[in-house]
C-alpha cells in the first residue's frame, strides 16, 4: 500500500493509512480472540478504511465533504469471495455508521442497504472505462478471506449475533 495516504491529521498527530489499517486490524484480532475470530478480526481491520486511499479522502482530511470510504473496504472483501464475506461487508460498511439492513439486490445503487451500497462498487454503465465509485487509488490486495467465523452458518440468529460481535470489535479498534 502506498503510505503516502494519511488517514488521520490531528493537531502534530499524522498517521498514514497503512499505519492505521495494520493498528486497527492488531487491536481488532485481539478483540475477537476472546470468541476464537482473531483471523477474522484482523482481515476486517486491515480492510475497512481501504477508501481512505483516495484523492477525495485525502481533501476530506484539509476541510473538504464528507466521503464514503467504508463501502470501499466492503467492496474490496466482497470482491475476494462473495459467498464467504457477507460478514466482513456488514461489519466494514457499518463501523462508522452502525450496522447497515441488508436490503435486496434489487435496491439501487447508493441507497443505505448493504446492498445498495455495494453496489457502488459496479463500473456504471455508459462509462469509459468503467469508473468505480468511490475512486480509490491503490489497489489493495487483500489475502484470501479466512473462513466465516466458527458457527456462521448454524443459523441465522448465531450469524447476526458473530457479525455485531466483530462489528463491535472493528468500532472499539478503530476508535483506539
Amino acid at each position: 500500500m502506498d503510505s503516502g495516504y494519511l488517514a488521520h491529521i490531528d493537531g502534530d498527530r499524522v498517521q498514514t493509512v497503512e499505519e492505521h489499517l495494520e493498528g486497527v486490524a492488531r487491536i481488532c484480532g485481539g478483540f475477537a480472540r476472546a470468541f476464537g475470530a482473531e483471523e477474522q478480526g484482523r482481515w476486517i481491520g486491515l480492510a475497512h478504511d481501504i477508501g481512505k486511499c483516495s484523492a477525495e479522502f485525502q481533501r476530506r482530511l484539509r476541510g473538504g465533504r464528507k466521503v464514503d470510504h467504508a463501502t470501499a473496504g466492503a467492496i474490496e472483501c466482497v470482491k475476494t469471495d462473495p459467498a464467504r464475506t457477507a460478514w466482513a461487508a456488514f461489519c466494514i460498511t457499518g463501523h462508522h455508521g452502525g450496522m447497515p439492513d441488508g436490503g435486496s439486490v434489487t435496491d439501487p445503487r447508493g441507497t443505505g442497504t448493504l446492498w445498495g451500497r455495494l453496489k457502488k462498487g459496479i463500473p456504471q454503465a455508459g462509462m469509459s472505462p468503467p469508473v468505480l465509485v468511490p475512486a480509490w487509488e491503490s489497489p489493495v490486495t487483500l489475502t484470501p478471506p479466512p473462513p466465516p467465523p466458527l458457527g456462521y452458518g448454524k443459523d441465522d440468529l448465531t450469524a447476526s449475533f458473530l457479525i455485531r460481535m466483530l462489528w463491535s470489535c472493528l468500532v472499539d479498534a478503530d476508535f483506539l
